[in-house]
C-alpha cells in the first residue's frame, strides 16, 4: 500500500534531480520551451492551485512543474486508472502524483478514496503548497477545451473550509500549447494567466456546494478558454486545424520580423477567430472555404506532400546544391547515428506499441530521461578506456550528446528533400495545378492571402 500522506513534504532527492530534469525536458526534448507570464506566479508560501488544459498526458504536468524556478515542489492529481500497476504507481509517487478516481475507473470504494486524496491536497495547500490538476479530468484528442468536472472546485473549497475560509487560495490558469505532442524537438508554449480567487462563491458554497462548484467551473473555464486555442466547430475540426497551421505558416513566411512560438500561437488563435467570424457573417463563403480546404488537404495526403511545397519557388540547381550539402554532412549524421541510434531505436520501438497516441510524447521523454544517462555513462567509460584518458572520454561523450541534434535534424532534412524532389518532378502535372489553384483560393479568404511567391 503506497502512502501519500507525506507526499507534500519537501524532497531533497527532487532538489538533486530537478536541474537534470529541467535540462532534459525544456532544453533537450523540446526545441523551444517558451514561458510567458511568469510574473503571474504567486510568491512562495502562497497556497496555489494550478489548472490547465490537458493535451499531452504526463508531459503536461511535468512542464508545469518545470515552470517553478524556486524551491517549490508541486503535487499533481491524476486519474486513478494510471495507478493500477503497482510499479507505475510507485514511479508516480516519486514524481509527487496522487490518484483521483472517476466512476468509470472503479467502484464505489475507489471513489471513496478521493476523500483521502482531497484531504491530503487540502493539507498541502494549507501549508502554502502547490497543487496541479486538470479540470477536464482527461486529456483531449485535439485543440479544444473539454467540459470541467467537479474535482478542482471540491479540493479548492474543501481547503478553504478547513482554513475557516481564510486561506486566500490563488487559482493559477495555465495554457499549454504544442507544435506536436508526439515528436522529439518540437515547440511548446507555457502561458501563465493572472491568478484569481474564489471568495465570491463562499456564501453559495455554505448553502449549496454543488451550485458553487458549477459557478466556479463556469468562471474557470471561461478564463482558460480565453487563453487556449479552442476549436468549437467539431463538424469542421479537421479543416480548422489544417488552416490554423497553413495560414500561420504563410503569414510568417511572408513577414520578415522575428517570431517566437508565442507569436506563432497568437497568429494561430487569430486564424481561428477569423474563420469563426466568417462562419457567423457569411455562411456561404465559410462553406466554400471548408469544402476547398478539405479537398486541398485530401489531395496533399493522397500525393504525400506537405503544404509548404505548394507554390514554393524551386530550381533544379538549388535542389542539387542542397543534395550535395547533405552528402557532405553525412559524416556528421554518421557520427550521431553511431552514438545515438540504439537508445533512439529502443524508444521508437516501444512507442509503436502504444494504442492511445496521446501517450507517445510522454513515453518518448520518459524513456529518454531514463535511458540516455546510462547510455552516455557507457560511452564515457568505453571512450576513456580506449583512449586511456578520462579527459578524452569526457570530450567524446559531450560530442556524442551534441551529435544527437544534427543526427535527428539530418533525417528530417533528408525526408523533406526527398519529397521536394518528388514535387519538383511532378510540378507540371494536373494534380499539382489543382493544388496551386486551391491554395490560392484558400489564401484569398484571409488578410494578406493569395499567391505571393
Amino acid at each position: 500500500m503506497i502512502n501519500y500522506r507525506n507526499i507534500g513534504d519537501h524532497s531533497y532527492a527532487w532538489d538533486v534531480i530537478m536541474p537534470y530534469y529541467r535540462f532534459a525536458l525544456a532544453d533537450t526534448f523540446f526545441k523551444e520551451c517558451l514561458i510567458a507570464g511568469r510574473e503571474n506566479i504567486p510568491p512562495p508560501g502562497t497556497a496555489t492551485f494550478v489548472i490547465a488544459n490537458h493535451q499531452n498526458s504526463v508531459n503536461d504536468a511535468l512542464l508545469i512543474v518545470s515552470m517553478f524556478k524556486d524551491y517549490r515542489q508541486p503535487v499533481s492529481l491524476a486519474r486513478g486508472d494510471f495507478f493500477v500497476n503497482n510499479t507505475i504507481a510507485k514511479i508516480f509517487r516519486f514524481w509527487r502524483v496522487m490518484p483521483t478516481y472517476r466512476k468509470r475507473d472503479g467502484g464505489k470504494s475507489d471513489i471513496m478514496k478521493n476523500l483521502e486524496t482531497f484531504q491530503i491536497a487540502s493539507n498541502i495547500l494549507s501549508k502554502g503548497g502547490v497543487i496541479i490538476m486538470f479540470p477536464e479530468a482527461m486529456h483531449q484528442q485535439g485543440r479544444y477545451l473539454g467540459t470541467f468536472k467537479k474535482g478542482v472546485p471540491r479540493v479548492c473549497f474543501n481547503a478553504e473550509e478547513a482554513a475557516n475560509f481564510q486561506l486566500n487560495l490563488k487559482i493559477l490558469p495555465v495554457n499549454l500549447h504544442y507544435s506536436s505532442i508526439h515528436h522529439f524537438r518540437e515547440k511548446v508554449l507555457i502561458e501563465i494567466g493572472k491568478p484569481f480567487e474564489i471568495s465570491e462563491y463562499f456564501e453559495t458554497y455554505k448553502n449549496n456546494p454543488n451550485e458553487a462548484y458549477l459557478q466556479f467551473n463556469e468562471k474557470a473555464r471561461a478564463i482558460l478558454k480565453s487563453m487556449v486555442l479552442h476549436i468549437e466547430d467539431m463538424d469542421n475540426y479537421a479543416e480548422y486545424d489544417f488552416l490554423r497551421e497553413m495560414i500561420r505558416a504563410h503569414r510568417i513566411e511572408n513577414n520578415y520580423r522575428k517570431y517566437d512560438y508565442y507569436d506563432e500561437f497568437k497568429e494561430e488563435k487569430k486564424v481561428i477567430d477569423e474563420i469563426d467570424t466568417l462562419k457567423e457573417n457569411d455562411h456561404g463563403k465559410f462553406t466554400t472555404l471548408m469544402a476547398e480546404t478539405k479537398e486541398y488537404a485530401e489531395l496533399l495526403k493522397k500525393m504525400k506532400f506537405k503544404d509548404f511545397l505548394v507554390n514554393k519557388k524551386l530550381s533544379g540547381f538549388g535542389l542539387v546544391a542542397k543534395s550535395l550539402m547533405l552528402i557532405l554532412l553525412f559524416v556528421v549524421f554518421l557520427f550521431g547515428f553511431i552514438n545515438n541510434a540504439i537508445p533512439c531505436g529502443i524508444a521508437n520501438l516501444l512507442t509503436k506499441k502504444i494504442k492511445d497516441k496521446v501517450f507517445i510524447g510522454t513515453l518518448r521523454f520518459l524513456l529518454g530521461f531514463l535511458l540516455f544517462p546510462f547510455w552516455y555513462i557507457g560511452i564515457l567509460v568505453a571512450a576513456s578506456l580506449v583512449a586511456d584518458s578520462f579527459i578524452i572520454g569526457i570530450s567524446y561523450t559531450v560530442l556524442a550528446f551534441i551529435s544527437l541534434f544534427p543526427f535527428y535534424r539530418y533525417r528530417v532534412n533528408v525526408h523533406k528533400l526527398w519529397h521536394t524532389w518528388r514535387y519538383y518532378f511532378k510540378r507540371k502535372t494536373q494534380d499539382i495545378s489543382r493544388l496551386k489553384y486551391l491554395k490560392d483560393n484558400i489564401l484569398s479568404f484571409f488578410p494578406s492571402g493569395g499567391n505571393e511567391s
